[in-house]
């Protein structure tokens, strides 16, 4: 029983317990993805929701490998 939070295992709150294990890493930060976490599962990779956040739309195209079109006149109609 720990001598702080008076439970066998440790609550997560208690400063004794073992750290988290991740369930995933972000592959852009490495950072982990915890159970509960919402992330993007990409065929890049899986992307953690702080890194999707900080993506403008314009990294968010590149890193999903899709680009914009450029619209154009047609000579025929």
């Amino acid at each position: 029983m720990c001598e702080i939070c008076l439970s066998t295992p440790c609550r997560s709150q208690c400063p004794n317990a073992p750290e988290p294990t991740p369930v995933l890493r972000c592959c852009k930060c490495k950072e982990g993805i915890f159970e509960g976490e919402s992330y993007l599962d990409s065929s890049s990779g899986q992307l953690c929701e702080t890194c999707l956040d900080d993506m403008t739309v314009y990294e968010f195209l590149e890193f999903t490998g899709e680009q914009l079109s450029r619209a154009e006149r047609s000579l025929y109609g």
